[in-house]
């Protein structure tokens, strides 16, 4: 009996196909998260004017191009790479206000923190305001981040400050968790500028 060419090619297919699907197993997602300020990371932790002031954190908003589960890094200073294995666990604005709450809420001595609504009812002593223009880094390089910011305070939401941060923090390692490790310390930094900045409100 004459046999198909399509027949005898045929377990040569499925060998194929069965090496292509197990490489694609193997390649399995990776997830980050930005991590909590640490007390080695703080230059100066003193009594603060602002201790237990109730602290509004948002609006916040993020670039366009960051909204998204794939982390971002850059190959040069005009071509973003997205990662294809490499993801945040959940929403990247999430964590950094859920970061960035925690680090001036322990930078102020403080747990009175809302994030953004908050009741009408709730008395805001100050309010931070944030548009994060840039998040992410190069392999083996750095981590910058540019966030606008302002501080309003009371409620007649009176200006205080308004300031545009630029950190670069060096990346320690190739991969991708040493960019995320360099953007928490990044996120940290800015963290103590804001904290820095209520806390020179306080004293007036």
């Amino acid at each position: 009996m004459r046999v198909a060419p399509f027949s005898r090619g045929l377990p040569v297919i499925l060998a194929i196909a069965a090496i292509f699907l197990g490489g694609c197993r193997s390649q399995s997602p990776r997830f980050y998260t930005l991590s909590p300020i640490q007390e080695d990371q703080v230059i100066s932790k003193r009594k603060s004017p602002a201790q237990n002031a109730v602290i509004g954190i948002g609006p916040v908003k993020l670039a366009d191009y960051l909204d998204q589960s794939m982390l971002v890094t850059r190959a040069s200073d005009n071509q973003a790479v997205k990662a294809e294995f490499d993801r945040w666990v959940g929403s990247l604005k999430d964590n950094f206000i859920n970061v960035l709450a925690d680090n001036i809420g322990f930078l102020l001595s403080t747990e009175r923190i809302y994030l953004y609504p908050w009741r009408l009812s709730v008395p805001i002593d100050y309010q931070v305001v944030l548009d994060i223009v840039r998040c992410d880094g190069r392999l083996g390089d750095a981590a910058w981040l540019e966030v606008r910011w302002s501080i309003f305070e009371g409620p007649e939401k009176k200006l205080l400050k308004t300031n545009r941060s630029s950190i670069r923090e060096p990346v320690s390692g190739t991969d991708y968790a040493a960019v995320v490790a360099a953007q928490s310390r990044a996120l940290a930094k800015l963290s103590q500028e804001i904290a820095e900045a209520i806390q020179g409100a306080g004293k007036n």
